[in-house]
Parts: C-alpha cells; structure tokens; sequence
C-alpha cells in the first residue's frame, strides 16, 4: 500500500513539474497569450436604463490591459471630450470597447486623437447587444445627458450581436462551461498553456462563426427582433437630425476563407438595412486588400475581438469612409 501511495505520489509531482515547466515556457516565449476577463470594478450596473456601462472615472484591467474610463463613463482617451466640438456616437460591445487593447490603441481613440474637430463618444461595453444600443442611444440622444453635440451614431456590429433571448448554455462550449464552469474559469485566468493547447486543438473562429452565421436568416426571431431595434435607433436619431451608420464587422475566420458564401450575414444585414434606407459599411475587403494573415488582426486565439493591429486598420476604414470624404471635417 506504502509503495502504492509513493507510486501516485511521484507521478503527480512529475505531472505537475511538467505542467508548470511548460506554462513557464508558453509564457516567456508567447507573451500576446493573456488571460480572458475584465475587472467588475470598471463596470455598473443599469447606467443607462437597465443597462450596465463604464464607471465613470473608474481603471482596471480587461485581458492583462489597463483600462481607464473618463468622467463622463467613456473609455478614455489621450484627447479629452471637448463640449464645444461636434461629436459622433459609437455603440459597441467587447469589441468596440477595445479588451486586450490599450486606450490610445483602440480605434476609436485612434480617431479621437487624429481628428481635432470631432469628440468621439465610445461608451461600448462587454455584452452588449441590440438592446443595450437602444438604451444608451436614448440616454444621449434623447435624453441629451451631458449636453454633448451628437452629429452621427454609428453601430459597430459584430455578429454576435443578433442574440436576443439565447442562453449561455446554447452558445459553442455552453454546456462544457456549465459542467466545468469554476475549473475552466480558473485555467482561463491563470493557465496561458491551457489557452496555447485550446487554439492548438480547436478552431474556435470557425466554431463561433458556424454557429452565429445560422442565426441571419430573414425569418429567424432572432435577427428579426435585432433588425426591428436597429430601425429604431435610425429612426430615432432621424427624428434628431442625426446621421446614422451601422458598420459590421468581419470575423477571423471570414477573413481567411475565400469563399463568397462566407459573407451570408453581412449581405443579409445589408440587404434587410439598406432597404429601410440605413447605410451600411462593410470592412472586410478593406481587411483583406492588406498583406497580412488574418490572424494577425485579432487577439490570440481569438476569432472577434480585434488585436492592435485590427484597431488601427478599422480606424483607417473609418476615417477613409466617414471622415475624410466630409470637407469640413480633416483628420490632423
């Protein structure tokens, strides 16, 4: 039994040793592997009707990066908001929002640092949807909170944002979560070689994209309900005089397959907005005219949230398609 017991014993130090001399290596030689959460201290609940938004004046860090939130709940840039300019909306989520990015690197303080004639307004926060656009556009646009200049909103869609009523436990991984849920949590934050063996084993771009992609169907309820809010933010803001714009945003792993069936969603959305008269911006060819690896636009392992490198391209697809076409607004 004593010879048993030291077996066992020998065999879990040996595993663990080996677990941990390759953490130690995944880390040092792969630093852009980081942990996935954000700090709940940056965030509040029902800030804008029942949805939550950035604390104002509050920093904390969101996948290993600091991020620092202004007084007025946006996320903070170098240029600080200037009530005298003119300022433009952006309605996000996690992406928008900018996790893994550093402030002056997210596209939207890109923007806001090129452009000396425009505030740009980004209060986009992790989980938002189609709801959660509507209330925040009703907060500045109606409401008119901070007595800001709001010349144009523009959504920054990505395609996750059709879920309306869809449970964790439905999404790709859901019921590995719900079985494992405080394990998986615990590897996430502190494992970088879990993270490394995760993308290695599985193409969780294409699993996400796969599953999001069935819900852009004209008659699904889903992208129904997101539709019908989209139309009324615009119609919203077009009782306001406001110029509305919704930008959809590609996929990793639509940016690496060729094919023209892969574009399904964005001609869906397309097609559906622009016959109620919306303009609708598609990046991806901007995306994919460039010489770079899909992959090289997005966080690691990550088929969604956009890396440094996607910030600055979507802030030049920006500027080249908003801005600079507009005499009277010049980037610097």
């Amino acid at each position: 039994m004593k010879k048993i017991a030291i077996f066992v014993m020998y065999n879990i130090v040996v595993v663990l040793s080996l677990f941990i001399s390759l953490e130690l290596i995944i880390r040092s030689t792969l630093p852009e592997i980081k942990p996935y959460a954000t700090d709940k201290r940056i965030l509040v609940d029902s800030m804008y009707y029942d949805s939550r938004g950035l604390k104002p004046l509050s920093a904390g860090y969101s996948n290993e990066v600091l991020v620092k939130v202004d007084r007025l709940g946006f996320r903070k840039c170098s240029t600080p908001i200037d009530k005298l300019k003119r300022s433009w909306l952006l309605l996000g989520d996690s992406i928008t929002m900018g996790i893994g990015v550093e402030n002056d690197s997210t596209f939207a303080c890109i923007i806001q640092n090129q452009v000396d004639s425009l505030n740009i307004l980004n209060p986009s926060v992790i989980g938002y949807a189609a709801k959660d656009y509507m209330n925040v556009s009703k907060y500045f646009v109606i409401d008119k909170v901070y007595n800001l200049d709001i010349r144009r909103v523009i959504i920054f869609w990505c395609l996750n944002d059709v879920y309306f009523t869809l449970s964790d436990i439905e999404t790709p991984g859901g019921h590995l979560r719900y079985l494992l849920g405080d394990f998986l949590k615990f590897l996430r934050l502190n494992s970088r070689f879990y993270l490394f063996i995760k993308n290695l084993v599985f193409d969780r771009p294409k699993s996400y994209y796969n599953f999001d992609e069935r819900f852009y169907s004209e008659d699904d309820p889903e992208f129904v309900k997101s539709i019908d809010k989209i139309i009324e933010i615009s119609q919203l803001c077009s009782k306001q005089n406001i110029d509305f714009h919704i930008v959809v945003l590609p996929y990793e792993y639509q940016l690496r397959n060729p094919n023209s069936l892969i574009r399904k969603p964005q001609k869906i959305i397309s097609t559906r907005l622009m016959n109620e008269g919306i303009t609708v911006l598609d990046p991806m060819e901007f995306f994919r005219d460039t010489s770079k690896e899909s992959k090289e636009f997005f966080l690691y392992g990550d088929g969604m949230h956009l890396s440094n490198t996607g910030h600055r391209l979507l802030a030049e697809f920006v500027i080249k398609s908003l801005i600079e076409s507009q005499k009277d607004i010049r980037p610097n």
